[in-house]
């Protein structure tokens, strides 16, 4: 999604017409805005919380609804000194990319008063043109896009940082969040429903005696479930320990490699395939000798055998005109004779013709008297032409497959040649192979010690099993049989196997998706950072949601440790991570977003996290944020900027191009 423009219409502190032109560029994705304390910038952030999700809109806490209405809160969004009779309206123009192709979007949504009531006209265009469908179902595209309950990963201001990085409500954000994101609430909310209503079944037709052992069989699966909450917290420390183990081995493996361990391991296949490399290389060049004393040396000579092949041809036809002199000229005499005695032949005629075989035996005799030079069999021509055409190209083309192979054998000689030079010598290697078992060990150690604790784990849930099968027969019991009881027991029948399938679900898609989380977390921080030592590991228990922090001795580290400026980034990359988690190609928007920063770690997020945070960051800053040293660095990364100038007489605030006077905007 990139957000192109957003036009404000009477709409809180926003007199009149005010527009934005938000499209970023690849190279420039920040566009940022500049207003003082009660200007308007978070009344910015609402709108277009507002524009998008409309009742379902999670405003800020310092302009939010309340308890009040959705109708309510539109009333008193519209600007003081407009006519209420037009109203305010929102308009946002965006654009996707949906089946590979890009289409832009316009929401707008308008409410007025009329007759004492607000009534709210929601328009949405595709393409430049009214589109009824969308406009219809604009909540539900909205939420199957971008739901209403994850937003908050995208649009947030300093509050909601605040908030994460005091730690005390963090599990129950990263919680809310991830269960948002995975649509986990609604399975959460649709198990309670079922549970309510199978309490409710059952109980219909109990005596008092049944309700009280329910109730022990609640106490006792009471018990049980604080003994899982604590093995789940032991499992978690085992996971973190055997993370840490299996880390050790990876670093010990390496150091192994580095030291030319795996060579040394491969020396005797080494060594065996230099053999056979070497093998293959005698059997090309044997191949190669055999042909050398063949035919192949007559490939040098081509050009010579052409011509002895000519001459051959040649001195076969001397011989052949040697024996037909003395035909012809015994042919030509019985010739003449005939024609002499012929009747009707004419002197001239005999004439002429007997000067015509004269020339053709001169022409012969002529041939004939040439010298044999080569004096041949006459078979040589034929053999020297098979040579030219068959044999030879024959063998020059093995010839060429045995030379390839043998430049391809020798390069393999020379790799394992290096390969063996490299292995070190076994006094070298040692050191680094003790380092490796015991590692080995370390870590098997925790394996094993992770199994035994899941075995115990399984125990104690086969034991809540049977407690819960108490529970549930004692419930069965005080079923009143008389009433209903086919319907009522089918219910609760179907009403448990659906509340175990979506317990099923819930368990397998939150581990599925949570150690992504926790890498993308890790990893947002460190790029925020930059202490690579300060913390190498990240865990979110999948149960409770609390962040558990590994330091770079391999403990845990808590969060007290931290600085307030640390805690501030740690929070900032929670969100981070979040919302790179969620897969959704979104804008972000951060209200107020240095505010309770220290300097040195207000560089961090200019330099680091704000022109990385997404294709299209939106800033709402005050003339105490990005300003000075901090606007020069982020210049080269901004699109636009924009101030919210605000009268207090008027109560009014105007969006126009460029910044704060007092610091330098160039664009």
């Amino acid at each position: 999604m990139i957000l192109d423009r957003i036009i404000l219409e009477n709409f809180g502190a926003y007199a009149g017409r005010q527009e934005a032109i938000l499209t970023p560029t690849p190279n420039k994705p920040i566009i940022l805005f500049g207003g003082m304390n009660g200007g308007g910038k978070t009344t910015l952030l609402d709108s277009i919380q507002l524009g998008f999700y409309g009742p379902a809109a999670k405003v800020s806490n310092r302009t939010g609804r309340g308890k009040r209405g959705y109708l309510e809160y539109l009333s008193e969004c519209i600007h003081r000194g407009a006519d209420r009779s037009e109203g305010a309206a929102i308009t946002i123009a965006f654009r996707r990319t949906l089946e590979g192709e890009e289409r832009h979007f316009e929401i707008r949504r308008h409410w007025c008063e009329r007759d004492g009531q607000i009534h709210e006209e929601i328009r949405a265009n595709q393409n430049g043109e009214f589109d009824e469908s969308l406009t219809e179902h604009w909540d539900e595209t909205m939420a199957s896009y971008l739901p209403a309950e994850i937003a908050h990963l995208f649009f947030f201001d300093g509050e909601q940082i605040k908030e994460l990085a005091e730690g005390k409500s963090a599990a129950k954000i990263i919680g809310s969040a991830i269960h948002s994101l995975l649509g986990l609430d609604l399975v959460e909310q649709l198990d309670n429903d079922l549970k309510v209503f199978e309490s409710r079944k059952k109980k219909e037709a109990m005596d008092s005696e049944v309700l009280q052992k329910i109730e022990r069989a609640d106490a006792e699966l009471e018990v049980l479930d604080e003994e899982q909450a604590k093995f789940a917290q032991e499992e978690g420390q085992l996971v973190n320990d055997l993370a840490r183990a299996a880390e050790g081995l990876r670093q010990a493996e390496e150091k192994f490699r580095n030291e030319g361990g795996d060579l040394f391991l491969q020396r005797k296949e080494l060594e065996e395939q230099l053999a056979t490399a070497k093998e293959d290389l005698s059997t090309h060049e044997e191949a190669l000798r055999k042909l050398a004393s063949g035919v192949l040396p007559l490939a040098l000579v081509m050009e010579q055998l052409e011509e002895v092949e000519a001459q051959a041809r040649k001195e076969n036809g001397i011989r052949q005109a040697r024996t037909m002199v003395d035909v012809l000229e015994t042919r030509d005499t019985q010739l003449l004779e005939l024609l002499g005695q012929s009747k009707g032949v004419t002197q001239k005629t005999i004439k002429t013709v007997s000067t015509h075989l004269a020339s053709d035996r001169d022409s012969t005799r002529s041939t004939a008297e040439e010298d044999l030079l080569l004096d041949a069999d006459e078979g040589l021509a034929v053999e020297i032409a098979h040579l030219r055409s068959v044999r030879i190209p024959e063998t020059l083309e093995r010839t060429q497959q045995h030379l390839t192979q043998i430049e391809t054998v020798q390069e393999r000689i020379d790799h394992l040649d290096g390969e063996l030079a490299r292995i070190p010598d076994e006094d070298r290697i040692e050191r680094a192979q003790v380092r490796v078992t015991e590692a080995a060990a370390a870590h098997d150690l925790k394996q094993k010690a992770l199994e035994e604790l899941n075995i115990a784990k399984d125990r104690l849930g086969r034991q809540k099993d049977m407690a819960q099968r108490d529970r549930d027969r004692f419930f069965t019991q005080g079923v009143d049989v008389r009433f209903e009881e086919d319907a009522r027991q089918r219910f609760i029948k179907h009403s448990a196997k659906v509340r175990k399938t979506l317990e099923a679900f819930r368990v397998r898609i939150t581990e599925k998706h949570i150690r992504r989380i926790e890498a993308l977390m890790l990893e947002s921080f460190t790029t925020l950072l930059r202490k690579t030592n300060l913390i190498t590991g990240l865990s979110i228990d999948p149960t409770s949601f609390e962040v558990s922090l590994i330091g770079a001795d391999g403990k845990d580290l808590p969060f007290g440790r931290l600085s307030a400026g640390e805690r501030q980034l740690l929070a900032t990359a929670f969100l981070w991570g979040l919302a790179r988690a969620s897969g959704r190609p979104v804008p972000t928007i951060i209200d107020t977003p240095l505010g309770r920063l220290d300097s040195s770690h207000r560089s961090h997020l200019i330099k680091r996290y704000f022109p990385a945070a997404s294709h299209q960051v939106l800033l709402l800053s005050t003339d105490e944020e990005i300003v000075g040293e901090y606007l020069k660095t982020l210049d080269p990364n901004i699109r636009n900027t924009y101030l919210l100038g605000h009268d207090d007489k008027l109560g009014c605030t105007t969006i126009s191009e460029g910044y704060f006077h007092n610091n330098e905007a160039t664009r």
